[in-house]
């Protein structure tokens, strides 16, 4: 009886992956909106810690995947120490998609030190998006208007719902290629 159960199972599974609608169109179409990301880009960023400020040099590394319905961002910046080596400060991995479910923008995050997030993101206008973070009771919000080559990212925190924000990061970047 197990056998039978079993067989027939794997026989209709076909059908269920078959069933599934296909919206890849509607991705291409929605992701297409962030053209403006694409590309690799260059420059400089500070992040305030407890230690206090702490910049660095950034490389961004933006482009299409999985046929152009979503957009895979590779982040890293490095520090020079004072020996003259060269330390990696911040290692990032970033997939942005469109879910047609909800019908809305969203980023995970993934970086080097183990944790990943979960960000809405939601498109401003032509040359800029913000993507926030719930992070137990801080709200973490990030800006970005790319104009002219240059991408100008700005990060801030709230710990009131949104009421104040406090600024605690910044990336200043040229488009390279």
């Amino acid at each position: 009886m197990k056998i039978k159960t079993l067989v027939l199972a794997l026989s209709l599974l076909p059908l269920g992956l078959v069933a599934q609608p296909d919206f890849s169109e509607l991705a291409k179409q929605k992701i297409a909106a962030l053209d403006m990301m694409i590309g690799t880009w260059e420059g400089t960023g500070y992040m305030n810690t407890p230690a206090g400020k702490e910049s660095s040099k950034v490389k961004e590394n933006l482009q299409y995947q999985l046929d152009g319905t979503v957009i895979m961002a590779e982040g890293r910046g490095t520090k020079i120490m004072g020996d003259g080596s060269e330390k990696v400060v911040h290692n990032a991995l970033g997939i942005i998609s469109f879910n047609p479910f909800t019908q809305q923008y969203q980023m995970n995050s993934f970086i080097a030190k183990g944790m990943s997030t979960q960000a809405k993101l939601e498109i401003k206008d032509a040359n800029s998006v913000v993507w926030w973070i719930e992070a137990g009771p801080a709200t973490m919000r990030y800006s970005l208007t790319i104009k002219d080559d240059e991408w100008i990212e700005i990060g801030e925190r709230s710990m009131d719902k949104g009421e104040n924000w406090q600024q605690f990061f910044e990336m200043k970047l040229k488009k390279v290629s």
